[in-house]
């Protein structure tokens, strides 16, 4: 393919949606990205997605590698979430495997292409190698975070070796994989027929390999050995492994390494295409505005082609128990201390509200640590209002709250008059709706009422969070304190949950593990209701600018949560 110059600024990049059909008869749905106007390109590269996203999430590097002068054809999975045909239900590695060389078929009967590099990651790393052993077309490899050993990262995640336990005749059904219906048996027998799930067909695949192939493994990714990784990389005879730094299996969830990454995987992408070294400063960055765009019009589709019925109601009624599981994680109990401690100690008579309570966990929080150290009498006593969407939630709420006074009542340490709660049931969606409620705020609080408050994870879920957030300046005191709090965006829990499964694992119950499990598979479900824009995670940086475009003041700013959570202390 004939070498050309990048260009020396950054131009318009153009994306153009594409149909066509896949080896097993389904129409794909896939973009290509390219220079605007552009006539010669330096080669081409197609993307494949992680397992559970879609192509949308391949737009940020996609847009790094067509900036630099490369076409990338990024598409959608068969059977899987996103516009191509099929079923997520019937979703399959081998399929996987067969879509990636479809879209190859695509490049080579429509644009005459008849090689291109491949990116791919995570678990599609595995099928990407498949697919570069069996086709020649694709002159080129980049494994992002690329999982070398499904057996054990299976493992890992579900806490019990699921291949022998299949092969011993275990059976699963129809069952939710990271917040995704699959049939785990189909989706098992067709892994184990291939030989896609073993450490030794990995290496077997990327012995047969005879392109170049580069693995850039997170330093601290819980899911994926990098020292068996870099071994895996050796048998392959043009492998280049590549640790990145302060990265987990989620890389963007550190920016910084996932601009490092975006530009490595670029210059490995020219070079390969090329045969010329391209240094970092001299890549070319999209346009931000661009992105921005586009990014838009991908969510707007994705959106639409989303069959997901349920109500959000019915949503947090369904996985606000698997939430459990954080009251038993040490990053949690240190994020929980967190934001009791910028609350600060209570007095006689103050009043807490406590917005999105959940399950109650900062109030039993409140109870253990601010009124169950000693025998304290509060007269008048403090008073705990805990808001929520769900009845389950406030149900749940109040009775971990009064079995805790109990016990401590019973124990001396809690006097009868040391706190007093009320509840109540609020869509925060409408937190100044007045169609129902008679002219007043569904919080219906007087202004100027509460001495504390905390919105513990609360506004990511949200439609208008700035409304509540103005709701909350409302009744908050002058003087007052509140906590906000969001997971930051790209959030990783891999390691927390890692962390806690391996910790003491002989002494956890069967109920524990699948309380971890469970608390995966939300996390699976909420990160593509972010993808679809129906939630929002936020940096430190959009907390702050939310908190005083709404009037406070004297802001403070802490992360947690394993670093995965943003926190602001402000006042009013």
């Amino acid at each position: 393919m004939k070498n050309t110059k990048v260009s020396t600024s950054v131009a318009r990049i153009q994306s153009s949606l594409v149909f066509f059909p896949s080896r097993n008869g389904l129409k794909m749905a896939a973009y290509i990205d390219k220079l605007e106007g552009q006539t010669e390109c330096l080669g081409y590269v197609v993307m494949a997605p992680k397992y559970g996203e879609t192509k949308k999430n391949n737009l940020q590097l996609a847009y790094n590698l067509a900036a630099n002068g490369l076409k990338v054809l990024r598409f959608d999975h068969t059977n899987h979430v996103g516009e191509s045909e099929g079923q997520m239900l019937r979703y399959t590695l081998p399929g996987a495997v067969e879509d990636i060389l479809g879209a190859y078929d695509y490049l080579e009967r429509h644009h005459g292409i008849l090689q291109a590099g491949l990116v791919a990651s995570s678990l599609a790393g595995r099928m990407a190698i498949r697919a570069t052993s069996l086709d020649k077309r694709i002159n080129h490899l980049t494994c992002l975070v690329g999982v070398v050993n499904i057996q054990q990262t299976l493992a890992i995640v579900y806490q019990e070796d699921v291949v022998t336990n299949y092969l011993d005749g275990k059976r699963w059904g129809i069952n939710d994989v990271l917040g995704f219906e699959i049939d785990f048996e189909n989706f098992a027998a067709a892994m184990i027929e291939s030989n896609l799930y073993s450490y030794s067909g990995t290496c077997e695949d990327l012995a047969a390999i005879h392109v170049p192939v580069s693995l850039l493994s997170a330093e601290n990714d819980p899911w994926v050995n990098v020292e068996e990784a870099r071994h895996a990389m050796s048998l392959t005879p043009q492998g280049d492994f590549h640790k990145i730094q302060n990265a987990m299996h989620e890389v963007r969830e550190n920016p910084e390494a996932a601009q490092k990454t975006f530009l490595k995987i670029t210059s490995i992408c020219l070079e390969k295409s090329t045969g010329r070294k391209i240094q970092d400063h001299q890549l070319l960055a999209p346009d931000k505005k661009n992105l921005l765009e586009q990014n838009k019009v991908e969510r707007q589709r994705l959106k639409a082609s989303n069959n997901e019925t349920q109500t959000e109601i019915d949503f947090w009624s369904q996985y606000l128990a698997k939430y459990k599981y954080f009251q038993n994680v040490d990053v949690y109990q240190e994020y929980i201390n967190i934001v009791g401690q910028l609350l600060g100690d209570f007095r006689p008579g103050e009043i807490l509200l406590d917005a999105g309570c959940g399950n109650g966990m900062f109030g039993i929080w409140t109870i253990r640590n601010l009124l169950g150290k000693e025998k304290v009498i509060f007269d008048p006593p403090l008073i705990y209002s805990g808001l929520d969407l769900t009845h389950e939630g406030i149900l749940e709420a109040a009775k971990n709250h009064n079995k805790l006074s109990g016990d401590l009542a019973k124990s001396q340490k809690l006097a009868d008059k040391g706190i007093s709660f009320i509840y109540g049931s609020v869509d925060f969606n409408k937190a100044s709706d007045t169609s129902k409620s008679l002219g007043s705020p569904v919080i219906s609080y007087a202004a100027n009422t509460f001495d504390k408050i905390c919105c513990s994870l609360l506004i990511s879920y949200l439609e208008d969070p700035s409304e509540l957030v103005r709701q909350l300046f409302r009744v908050l005191k002058p003087g007052g304190k509140l906590v906000l709090s969001s997971m930051k965006p790209y959030c990783d829990l891999s390691d927390m949950y890692r962390s806690y499964a391996e910790k003491n694992l002989s002494a956890q119950s069967e109920q524990d593990i699948e309380s971890g499990r469970n608390l995966l598979t939300a996390a699976g479900k909420i990160k593509f209701k972010e993808e679809l824009g129906i939630y929002k995670f936020y940096s430190t940086e959009e907390l702050s600018e939310l908190l005083i475009d709404c009037g406070f003041i004297k802001l403070k700013a802490l992360s947690s949560f394993g670093n995965q959570a943003n926190i602001i202390l402000a006042e009013k």
